[in-house]
Protein backbone atom coordinates (compact mmCIF):
# COMPACT_ATOMS: atom_id res chain seq x y z
CA UNK A 1 0.00 0.00 0.00
CA UNK A 2 2.53 2.14 0.82
CA UNK A 3 4.64 1.67 -2.38
CA UNK A 4 0.98 2.48 -4.51
CA UNK A 5 1.03 5.61 -2.63
CA UNK A 6 4.72 6.22 -3.47
CA UNK A 7 3.96 5.57 -6.98
CA UNK A 8 0.85 7.64 -7.07
CA UNK A 9 2.99 11.14 -5.64
CA UNK A 10 5.91 10.01 -8.03
CA UNK A 11 3.24 10.38 -11.39
CA UNK A 12 1.55 13.65 -9.72
CA UNK A 13 5.05 15.28 -8.90
CA UNK A 14 6.33 14.21 -12.75
CA UNK A 15 3.06 16.29 -14.06
CA UNK A 16 4.01 19.23 -12.69
CA UNK A 17 7.52 18.53 -12.53
CA UNK A 18 8.24 17.77 -16.21
CA UNK A 19 6.36 21.00 -17.52
CA UNK A 20 8.08 23.04 -15.16
CA UNK A 21 11.74 21.75 -15.70
CA UNK A 22 10.88 22.32 -19.22
CA UNK A 23 9.64 25.83 -19.17
CA UNK A 24 12.65 26.56 -17.42
CA UNK A 25 15.38 25.56 -19.90
CA UNK A 26 13.08 27.75 -22.29
CA UNK A 27 13.38 30.69 -20.51
CA UNK A 28 16.79 30.59 -20.08
CA UNK A 29 17.74 29.83 -23.46
CA UNK A 30 15.91 32.70 -24.57
CA UNK A 31 17.46 34.98 -22.37
CA UNK A 32 21.12 33.63 -23.60
CA UNK A 33 19.64 34.07 -26.90
CA UNK A 34 18.40 37.32 -26.23
CA UNK A 35 21.31 38.50 -24.61
CA UNK A 36 23.79 37.45 -27.23
CA UNK A 37 21.68 38.51 -29.77
CA UNK A 38 21.62 42.15 -28.00
CA UNK A 39 25.47 41.95 -27.85
CA UNK A 40 25.62 41.24 -31.75
CA UNK A 41 23.42 44.74 -31.92
CA UNK A 42 25.85 46.61 -29.63
CA UNK A 43 29.19 45.27 -31.37
CA UNK A 44 27.71 46.39 -34.99
CA UNK A 45 27.09 49.94 -33.85
CA UNK A 46 29.03 52.42 -35.72
CA UNK A 47 30.69 54.04 -33.51
CA UNK A 48 32.07 56.78 -35.98
CA UNK A 49 28.38 57.58 -36.81
CA UNK A 50 27.98 58.66 -33.47
CA UNK A 51 30.92 60.66 -32.83
CA UNK A 52 30.41 62.55 -35.84
CA UNK A 53 26.59 63.05 -34.97
CA UNK A 54 28.58 64.36 -31.75
CA UNK A 55 30.48 66.39 -33.79
CA UNK A 56 27.45 67.70 -35.64
CA UNK A 57 25.51 68.60 -32.75
CA UNK A 58 28.57 70.58 -31.13
CA UNK A 59 29.80 72.40 -34.60
CA UNK A 60 26.28 73.16 -35.98
CA UNK A 61 26.31 76.43 -37.88
CA UNK A 62 30.57 77.16 -38.13
CA UNK A 63 32.33 76.59 -40.90
CA UNK A 64 33.86 74.09 -39.54
CA UNK A 65 30.74 71.93 -40.17
CA UNK A 66 31.65 71.16 -43.45
CA UNK A 67 34.71 69.40 -41.96
CA UNK A 68 33.19 67.38 -39.46
CA UNK A 69 32.64 63.80 -41.86
CA UNK A 70 36.47 63.87 -42.19
CA UNK A 71 37.24 65.03 -38.48
CA UNK A 72 34.93 61.62 -37.33
CA UNK A 73 37.27 59.40 -39.77
CA UNK A 74 39.45 60.00 -37.15
CA UNK A 75 40.42 58.20 -34.36
CA UNK A 76 38.87 59.32 -31.07
CA UNK A 77 41.25 61.22 -29.20
CA UNK A 78 42.47 62.71 -32.74
CA UNK A 79 38.76 64.26 -33.31
CA UNK A 80 38.39 65.44 -30.01
CA UNK A 81 42.04 67.40 -30.27
CA UNK A 82 40.94 68.78 -33.72
CA UNK A 83 37.04 70.17 -32.20
CA UNK A 84 38.73 71.56 -29.03
CA UNK A 85 41.46 72.77 -30.67
CA UNK A 86 39.84 74.72 -33.55
CA UNK A 87 37.36 76.14 -30.92
CA UNK A 88 40.01 77.56 -28.95
CA UNK A 89 41.91 79.17 -32.00
CA UNK A 90 39.34 80.15 -34.34
CA UNK A 91 35.83 79.64 -32.68
CA UNK A 92 35.25 76.90 -35.07
CA UNK A 93 36.69 78.81 -38.15
CA UNK A 94 34.61 82.15 -37.59
CA UNK A 95 38.31 83.45 -37.12
CA UNK A 96 40.50 82.06 -39.44
CA UNK A 97 43.11 83.03 -42.20
CA UNK A 98 42.78 83.94 -45.86
CA UNK A 99 45.08 84.10 -48.36
CA UNK A 100 44.28 86.61 -52.03
CA UNK A 101 40.48 86.52 -50.66
CA UNK A 102 40.17 83.01 -50.17
CA UNK A 103 39.46 80.83 -47.00
CA UNK A 104 42.53 78.45 -45.79
CA UNK A 105 40.51 75.81 -43.45
CA UNK A 106 42.81 76.66 -41.04
CA UNK A 107 41.02 76.54 -37.79
CA UNK A 108 43.88 75.36 -35.51
CA UNK A 109 46.86 78.12 -36.00
CA UNK A 110 48.49 75.82 -37.86
CA UNK A 111 51.87 77.19 -38.88
CA UNK A 112 53.63 74.80 -41.20
CA UNK A 113 55.60 74.64 -44.79
CA UNK A 114 52.55 74.49 -46.82
CA UNK A 115 51.31 77.40 -48.89
CA UNK A 116 52.20 79.41 -46.08
CA UNK A 117 50.02 82.63 -45.78
CA UNK A 118 52.33 85.97 -45.25
CA UNK A 119 51.52 85.51 -41.33
CA UNK A 120 53.03 81.95 -41.31
CA UNK A 121 49.74 80.20 -41.41
CA UNK A 122 49.41 76.68 -43.59
CA UNK A 123 46.71 77.61 -46.40
CA UNK A 124 45.25 74.52 -47.08
CA UNK A 125 43.24 73.62 -50.63
CA UNK A 126 40.31 71.78 -48.99
CA UNK A 127 38.79 70.55 -46.06
CA UNK A 128 39.70 67.17 -46.35
CA UNK A 129 43.49 68.36 -46.63
CA UNK A 130 43.26 70.43 -43.72
CA UNK A 131 42.30 67.35 -41.69
CA UNK A 132 44.75 64.93 -43.26
CA UNK A 133 47.71 67.49 -42.13
CA UNK A 134 46.43 69.06 -38.83
CA UNK A 135 45.21 65.48 -37.80
CA UNK A 136 48.57 63.67 -38.74
CA UNK A 137 50.35 66.71 -36.71
CA UNK A 138 47.95 65.72 -33.63
CA UNK A 139 48.08 61.99 -33.85
CA UNK A 140 52.42 62.13 -33.97
CA UNK A 141 51.91 64.88 -30.95
CA UNK A 142 49.87 61.52 -29.19
CA UNK A 143 51.86 58.92 -30.21
CA UNK A 144 54.60 60.69 -28.50
CA UNK A 145 52.59 60.83 -24.81
CA UNK A 146 50.79 64.41 -25.52
CA UNK A 147 47.66 62.87 -25.18
CA UNK A 148 46.09 65.46 -22.66
CA UNK A 149 45.10 69.22 -23.15
CA UNK A 150 47.65 70.43 -20.63
CA UNK A 151 50.74 68.22 -22.11
CA UNK A 152 49.49 69.87 -25.56
CA UNK A 153 49.44 73.43 -24.82
CA UNK A 154 53.38 73.49 -24.67
CA UNK A 155 53.48 71.49 -28.06
CA UNK A 156 50.60 73.20 -29.34
CA UNK A 157 50.35 76.82 -28.20
CA UNK A 158 53.74 77.50 -26.89
CA UNK A 159 56.37 75.45 -28.35
CA UNK A 160 59.30 74.50 -26.44
CA UNK A 161 57.73 75.74 -23.22
CA UNK A 162 55.78 78.55 -22.19
CA UNK A 163 57.81 80.59 -20.45
CA UNK A 164 56.96 83.47 -22.28
CA UNK A 165 53.15 82.86 -22.12
CA UNK A 166 51.49 84.02 -19.06
CA UNK A 167 50.37 81.75 -16.43
CA UNK A 168 46.99 82.65 -16.91
CA UNK A 169 46.90 82.19 -20.85
CA UNK A 170 48.65 78.59 -20.44
CA UNK A 171 45.84 78.01 -17.78
CA UNK A 172 42.74 78.99 -19.73
CA UNK A 173 44.01 76.99 -23.27
CA UNK A 174 44.02 74.03 -21.73
CA UNK A 175 40.48 74.46 -19.50
CA UNK A 176 39.18 75.69 -22.76
CA UNK A 177 40.62 73.02 -25.04
CA UNK A 178 39.89 70.50 -22.05
CA UNK A 179 36.31 70.99 -21.77
CA UNK A 180 35.79 70.78 -25.61
CA UNK A 181 37.87 67.83 -25.89
CA UNK A 182 36.22 66.26 -22.96
CA UNK A 183 32.98 66.91 -24.46
CA UNK A 184 33.89 65.02 -27.95
CA UNK A 185 35.73 61.99 -26.11
CA UNK A 186 33.58 61.20 -23.81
Amino acid sequence: MKNKKIKSDYKAYRKILVPFLILSVLTVAFFFLGKIRKEKEVSSIDFSTDLENRINKMVSGYPIEEMSPYISEQDRTTAAFLVAIAKKESNWGKISPQKNGKTCYNYWGYRGTYNQTDSGYSCFDSPQQAISVVGKRIGELIDKKIDSPKKMVVAWKCGFDCSTHSFFSVKKWEWDVGFYFDRVYH
